[in-house]
Protein backbone atom coordinates (compact mmCIF):
# COMPACT_ATOMS: atom_id res chain seq x y z
CA UNK A 1 0.00 0.00 0.00
CA UNK A 2 2.95 2.42 0.65
CA UNK A 3 4.38 2.05 -2.67
CA UNK A 4 1.30 2.78 -4.22
CA UNK A 5 0.63 5.49 -2.20
CA UNK A 6 4.76 6.88 -2.81
CA UNK A 7 4.31 6.17 -7.04
CA UNK A 8 1.21 8.20 -6.89
CA UNK A 9 2.74 10.90 -5.13
CA UNK A 10 5.67 10.94 -6.99
CA UNK A 11 3.44 10.74 -10.39
CA UNK A 12 1.75 13.91 -8.91
CA UNK A 13 4.60 15.92 -8.29
CA UNK A 14 6.15 14.79 -12.02
CA UNK A 15 3.14 16.25 -13.43
CA UNK A 16 2.51 19.35 -11.40
CA UNK A 17 6.22 19.91 -12.19
CA UNK A 18 5.93 19.25 -16.30
CA UNK A 19 3.00 20.94 -16.15
CA UNK A 20 4.59 24.53 -14.58
CA UNK A 21 7.65 23.68 -16.96
CA UNK A 22 5.74 24.13 -20.19
CA UNK A 23 4.19 27.12 -19.80
CA UNK A 24 3.51 28.35 -22.90
CA UNK A 25 4.40 31.25 -24.55
CA UNK A 26 2.15 34.37 -25.38
CA UNK A 27 0.98 34.59 -28.89
CA UNK A 28 -1.73 36.42 -29.54
CA UNK A 29 -1.81 40.06 -28.76
CA UNK A 30 -4.30 39.91 -25.69
CA UNK A 31 -2.28 36.89 -24.46
CA UNK A 32 0.91 39.25 -24.80
CA UNK A 33 -0.57 41.76 -23.01
CA UNK A 34 -1.49 39.93 -20.06
CA UNK A 35 1.79 38.90 -19.64
CA UNK A 36 3.33 42.49 -19.63
CA UNK A 37 1.39 43.13 -17.13
CA UNK A 38 3.29 40.39 -15.09
CA UNK A 39 6.47 41.66 -16.24
CA UNK A 40 5.39 44.81 -14.78
CA UNK A 41 4.53 43.82 -11.68
CA UNK A 42 7.66 41.79 -11.30
CA UNK A 43 9.54 45.39 -11.68
CA UNK A 44 7.92 46.76 -8.99
CA UNK A 45 9.09 43.45 -7.10
CA UNK A 46 12.48 43.48 -8.30
CA UNK A 47 13.90 45.42 -4.75
CA UNK A 48 12.58 42.11 -3.13
CA UNK A 49 14.73 39.93 -4.44
CA UNK A 50 12.48 37.13 -4.05
CA UNK A 51 13.20 33.14 -4.38
CA UNK A 52 11.27 30.84 -5.88
CA UNK A 53 9.45 29.69 -2.92
CA UNK A 54 8.91 33.66 -1.58
CA UNK A 55 7.36 34.17 -4.86
CA UNK A 56 5.03 31.37 -4.73
CA UNK A 57 3.20 33.46 -1.40
CA UNK A 58 3.55 36.32 -3.78
CA UNK A 59 1.30 34.91 -6.47
CA UNK A 60 -1.01 33.30 -3.62
CA UNK A 61 -1.42 36.91 -2.62
CA UNK A 62 -2.23 37.85 -6.19
CA UNK A 63 -4.19 34.95 -7.20
CA UNK A 64 -6.68 35.48 -3.87
CA UNK A 65 -6.99 38.86 -4.72
CA UNK A 66 -7.74 39.34 -8.27
CA UNK A 67 -10.09 36.22 -7.54
CA UNK A 68 -11.56 37.82 -4.80
CA UNK A 69 -11.09 34.89 -2.37
CA UNK A 70 -10.81 35.45 1.34
CA UNK A 71 -7.62 37.02 2.29
CA UNK A 72 -5.48 35.30 5.27
CA UNK A 73 -3.62 38.64 6.38
CA UNK A 74 -4.82 42.04 6.85
CA UNK A 75 -3.24 44.05 4.63
CA UNK A 76 -3.15 47.32 6.37
CA UNK A 77 -1.66 45.62 9.50
CA UNK A 78 1.41 44.14 7.10
CA UNK A 79 1.93 47.22 4.94
CA UNK A 80 4.53 48.42 7.70
CA UNK A 81 6.45 44.85 7.37
CA UNK A 82 6.37 44.55 3.83
CA UNK A 83 8.71 48.45 4.13
CA UNK A 84 10.78 46.70 6.43
CA UNK A 85 11.11 43.52 4.56
CA UNK A 86 11.65 45.93 1.56
CA UNK A 87 14.50 48.07 3.01
CA UNK A 88 15.87 45.12 4.42
CA UNK A 89 16.43 43.55 0.93
CA UNK A 90 17.54 46.63 -0.47
CA UNK A 91 20.12 47.38 2.05
CA UNK A 92 21.26 43.51 1.57
CA UNK A 93 21.70 44.08 -2.21
CA UNK A 94 23.54 47.88 -1.66
CA UNK A 95 26.35 46.19 0.70
CA UNK A 96 26.65 43.57 -1.74
CA UNK A 97 27.17 46.12 -3.87
CA UNK A 98 29.47 48.15 -1.64
CA UNK A 99 31.46 45.34 -1.08
CA UNK A 100 31.65 44.53 -5.46
CA UNK A 101 32.86 48.30 -6.09
CA UNK A 102 35.59 48.43 -3.23
CA UNK A 103 36.89 45.04 -4.70
CA UNK A 104 36.73 46.52 -7.92
CA UNK A 105 38.33 50.26 -6.84
CA UNK A 106 41.07 47.71 -5.23
CA UNK A 107 41.70 45.77 -8.14
CA UNK A 108 42.09 49.07 -10.27
CA UNK A 109 44.22 50.46 -7.93
CA UNK A 110 46.99 47.52 -8.11
CA UNK A 111 46.44 48.40 -12.28
CA UNK A 112 47.91 51.88 -11.30
CA UNK A 113 44.58 53.69 -11.92
CA UNK A 114 44.21 56.90 -9.88
CA UNK A 115 41.17 58.16 -7.98
CA UNK A 116 39.99 61.96 -8.64
CA UNK A 117 38.39 64.13 -6.49
CA UNK A 118 34.80 63.26 -7.97
CA UNK A 119 35.78 59.75 -7.36
CA UNK A 120 36.55 58.75 -10.51
CA UNK A 121 38.67 56.14 -11.30
CA UNK A 122 41.60 56.98 -14.39
CA UNK A 123 44.21 55.15 -16.20
CA UNK A 124 46.15 56.95 -17.98
CA UNK A 125 46.75 55.20 -21.38
CA UNK A 126 48.96 57.50 -23.16
CA UNK A 127 50.16 60.61 -21.45
CA UNK A 128 50.12 63.29 -24.12
CA UNK A 129 52.39 65.93 -25.07
CA UNK A 130 51.04 68.86 -26.71
CA UNK A 131 50.02 72.55 -25.10
CA UNK A 132 47.53 72.73 -22.20
CA UNK A 133 44.52 73.91 -23.72
CA UNK A 134 42.60 76.94 -22.02
CA UNK A 135 39.53 77.14 -20.67
CA UNK A 136 38.54 78.59 -23.99
CA UNK A 137 39.95 76.36 -26.31
CA UNK A 138 37.85 73.47 -28.42
CA UNK A 139 39.11 70.09 -27.58
CA UNK A 140 38.57 66.56 -28.33
CA UNK A 141 39.01 63.84 -25.97
CA UNK A 142 38.92 60.14 -26.04
CA UNK A 143 37.69 57.97 -23.14
CA UNK A 144 37.76 54.24 -22.45
CA UNK A 145 35.61 53.16 -19.57
CA UNK A 146 34.31 50.45 -17.34
CA UNK A 147 31.42 51.04 -15.17
CA UNK A 148 31.18 49.25 -11.50
CA UNK A 149 28.86 46.24 -13.41
CA UNK A 150 31.54 45.32 -15.89
CA UNK A 151 30.39 47.42 -18.80
CA UNK A 152 32.56 48.82 -21.04
CA UNK A 153 32.37 51.71 -23.10
CA UNK A 154 34.92 54.06 -25.57
CA UNK A 155 33.99 57.32 -26.63
CA UNK A 156 35.53 60.88 -27.89
CA UNK A 157 33.81 64.04 -27.06
CA UNK A 158 34.57 67.35 -28.70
Amino acid sequence: MRVIGFSILALLCFTVSVAIAARPDPVTDEQKALYAIGLAISDSLGSFTLSESELEFVKAGLTDGVLKRPRKVDLQAMTPKIQQLQQTRAAAVAEAEKKAGAAFLAKAAESGAKKTASGAIVTTLKEGSGATPKATDTVKVHYHGMLLDGTVFDSSVK
